[in-house]
C-alpha cells in the first residue's frame, strides 16, 4: 500500500477500512499489491503504508517454519521489501501496520517471533495476552519509549488493540530500527527509525480497526504520520 500526503501508497490487506481510516485526515490511498503494476511514478507518492495480512516467510530470515507459521505469500513478501527499499531510497516515509512492522524488521536484516504464545512460555514472559483470539481484536496494556515520537503524540494511551500471532524479534531486530513500545508482557508493539534515509514508524496494533477512529492510538497515530509524510515532501 502507498499514499502521498495526501496521496499514500498502501499495500493492502482489507482495503475499505484503510481507506475510511487515511481519508478521514485527508489523506488520499492508492492500494497495491502481488501481480499489480507499480504507478509509473512512484515520486508522486509522500508515504509507503505496509498493512496487516498473512505470515512473512521465515526463510527471509534464515528460519524453519514453526508449525502454526502459514499464509505465506512470497509475491508480497518481495512486493514490500522492493517499497521498502525504493521508499527509503527517495527519502519518504514508510509505515507499517501489524504485519507491516514485521516485514519492515525483516527487511532490514531482523528475525520475527514466529509463535507469540510459545515465545511467551520459553521467555518466562507469564500469561499470554491473547493477541490472537478466535475472533474480533484483543486489547492489551502498552508502554512506550521515554522520549519516542509515539510516546509524546499517544500520551495517556494506555491500551492498544491487536490480532497476531507473530511479532518483531527484540533480540534480533531490524537495522537502523529502535523498539519504542512493548505491550504488557514485552511483545513489541512499535519501533521507529534511528539514522534511516527516511522516516520509518511502525505498530504491531490495528488503528484502523478501532471504533469509530476516536481513540488516540488511531487519531493520534494518523496525525503523527500524515505530518511525517508532509514534512518529507
Amino acid at each position: 500500500m502507498l499514499w502521498l500526503a495526501t496521496k499514500t501508497l498502501v499495500t493492502y490487506d482489507v482495503p475499505a477500512s484503510y481507506d475510511r481510516w487515511l481519508r478521514a485526515v485527508g489523506i488520499t490511498p492508492q492500494f497495491v499489491g502481488p501481480g499489480e503494476g507499480l504507478p509509473d511514478d512512484l515520486d508522486a507518492f509522500a508515504a509507503l503504508l505496509l498493512t496487516g495480512g498473512g505470515d512473512v516467510d521465515p526463510a527471509l530470515y534464515g528460519a524453519p517454519p514453526h508449525p502454526r507459521t502459514g499464509d505465506i505469500s512470497a509475491p508480497r513478501d518481495a512486493l514490500e521489501q522492493q517499497l521498502i527499499t525504493r521508499f527509503l531510497e527517495m527519502g519518504r516515509p514508510v509505515f507499517g501496520i501489524c504485519r507491516g512492522i514485521q516485514i519492515l524488521s525483516v527487511a532490514c536484516g531482523g528475525h520475527l517471533v514466529q509463535h507469540v504464545p510459545d515465545w511467551m512460555a520459553t521467555e518466562g514472559r507469564g500469561a499470554d495476552e491473547g493477541h490472537s483470539p478466535a475472533s474480533g481484536d484483543a486489547v492489551h496494556a502498552i508502554r512506550f519509549a521515554p522520549g519516542s515520537l509515539l510516546d509524546d503524540a499517544l500520551r495517556g494511551t494506555t491500551a492498544v488493540n491487536s490480532h497476531h500471532h507473530q511479532a518483531v524479534d527484540p533480540l534480533h531486530l531490524g537495522r537502523g530500527l529502535r523498539i519504542t513500545a512493548w505491550s504488557g508482557a514485552g511483545v513489541v508493539e512499535a519501533v521507529e527509525g534511528v539514522d534511516l534515509p527516511a522516516p520509518v514508524l511502525a505498530v504491531q496494533w490495528h488503528p484502523e480497526r478501532m471504533a469509530d477512529g476516536q481513540a488516540p492510538a488511531a487519531q493520534s497515530l494518523l496525525r503523527l504520520l500524515l505530518s511525517l509524510a508532509q514534512a518529507s515532501v
